[in-house]
């Protein structure tokens, strides 16, 4: 365990500035100093302990949130957040804040969604959309990479017609039943 020294502290209290970056450069640079292995955790740490930490990011403004409120519901946390530069964590934050609702929306699921409806993991769905035997789209203009964290779009009218042929797939005690009822009914 590293021990830290008045010099030490006073380079993290000269040039922390709250960034993964410059944390980073400061582990470098206190561990080719010291000699010992310093990591950006112990850095900010450290920050934490002298009463230095940045604050939160900064406050939203009427626009953003605007922003937000017309979004939330056409496009994925991701999108948005690179939009507005900020994180996905601060834009679902927010959302949930605001209690904007990433589902309402009209006509179309997102895969997880689909996943939790259908009471299968996204693997399953997958094959499904692979196959062609679910029909869905790239979300928000994304082309699906190869490591599986493709964002799909998948018309209510698709999950209908793929759930009336495909219904005797799905058993067991995760298939949210009301959502599929409310699905073949059209009371969605």
């Amino acid at each position: 365990m590293h021990k830290w020294t008045d010099e030490e502290r006073d380079i993290v209290r000269l040039e922390y500035n709250g960034t993964n970056k410059k944390s980073l450069l400061i582990a470098d640079k206190l561990s080719y100093i010291s000699g010992d292995k310093i990591t950006l955790y112990a850095v900010k740490g450290q920050a934490a302990k002298m009463g230095i930490m940045q604050d939160k990011s900064p406050d939203w403004t009427d626009k953003e949130i605007e922003i937000l409120t017309g979004m939330i519901t056409s496009y994925s946390p991701l999108f948005i957040a690179r939009q507005l530069h900020r994180s996905v964590n601060a834009v679902v934050v927010k959302s949930k804040r605001l209690r904007l609702s990433r589902r309402a929306r009209d006509g179309w699921f997102t895969k997880r969604e689909v996943c939790e409806i259908m009471g299968v993991d996204h693997h399953k769905i997958q094959g499904y959309i692979d196959r062609g035997d679910l029909k869905a789209t790239h979300h928000s203009e994304v082309e699906p990479q190869q490591n599986g964290s493709a964002r799909w779009h998948i018309k209510q009218e698709d999950l209908i017609e793929f759930i009336s042929i495909n219904i005797g797939d799905f058993q067991g005690r995760n298939v949210d039943l009301t959502m599929i009822a409310w699905l073949l009914s059209g009371k969605v």
